[in-house]
């Protein structure tokens, strides 16, 4: 695979791995109007797990690998800061989304 589709393709996962987390969420919330309590109860464990193995695919799938320990920790270092930082901007987008659709 050429670096440019690599690239592309892994902006692409972690644009989707970010989307995730709004659609999940007003999806549950339009379940749980329709008695689906037990659905929305567990959501959040179930969704971090998915979130989580998702992003350690990300990884291991689009991370370039580093002949030196110290490089590969720092692209570790710097995965972790980017997927934190879309984690919380995700967190804040689904509230922003479900005051929308909810209200206050």
């Amino acid at each position: 695979m050429n670096n440019h589709r690599r690239n592309v393709l892994g902006c692409l996962s972690v644009l989707a791995w970010f989307l995730t987390m709004p659609a999940v969420f007003v999806a549950v919330g339009a379940l749980d109007q329709r008695k689906f309590q037990s659905i929305s109860d567990n959501i959040a464990p179930i969704i971090a797990t998915i979130l989580f193995a998702w992003a350690i695919w990300i990884y291991w799938r689009f991370v370039p690998g580093a002949p030196r320990i110290w490089q590969r920790i720092g692209y570790l270092a710097a995965f972790l800061m980017g997927i934190c930082l879309l984690g919380v901007s995700a967190m804040w987008v689904t509230f922003w989304v479900m005051m929308a659709i909810h209200g206050a």
